[in-house]
């Protein structure tokens, strides 16, 4: 598969960017893409550095953005009459992937063996690539029918627990239909 989104190579590193290829039609959205892409990026930085405090916090930053994104998307799925269930296995996948990599680095002197550091980093880099240019893909036609800078209605949202909350799925189907 060619990759269209922009790298930028620092020494053995590559450092990824977010381009308007990878806009979804939504600016809540996309920036919140960026951000993700940011905080991949300060994984490897972290890493690259031995830095292992700043890494475990990149991580905790990583998987708290994540949940909030995801509920994000979830609830802009739910708006525009997108099926989700399958997106939404992914997302519980890689909220465990960034899970397990935190407990990997439960003693604080101690980072990741070299192999663990490029496999966990091309993991999330994959990853974010792949949730925006093909997961995410499936909503833009969708969200493009609905302003730029349209932002989702306030109603509760999906809690940290990963869990679907159904009272809250029937108030906002109620709502937005």
């Amino acid at each position: 598969m060619k990759l269209t989104w922009a790298k930028h190579t620092q020494g053995y590193t590559t450092k990824l960017a977010w381009t308007m290829l990878l806009s979804v039609g939504n600016k809540s959205i996309d920036d919140e893409h960026k951000k993700l892409i940011s905080l991949v990026n300060d994984v490897e930085r972290a890493n690259r550095t031995k830095q292992v405090g700043d890494l475990f916090h990149v991580l905790k930053r990583l998987e708290a953005l994540a949940l909030t994104h995801f509920d994000n998307e979830e609830r802009f799925a739910d708006l525009v009459g997108h099926p989700f269930e399958e997106h939404h296995l992914e997302h519980q996948y890689i909220l465990e992937e960034i899970r397990n990599m935190k407990n990997e680095l439960v003693t604080p002197d101690k980072g990741w063996s070299e192999s663990a550091a490029e496999y966990n980093y091309n993991l999330l880099s994959e990853w974010v690539i792949v949730h925006i240019r093909v997961d995410d893909m499936q909503l833009k036609a969708k969200l493009e029918t609905y302003p730029y800078d349209f932002t989702l209605p306030d109603i509760p949202k999906y809690r940290a627990t990963g869990q679907l909350n159904t009272d809250r799925d029937n108030a906002f189907r109620r709502i937005t239909r």
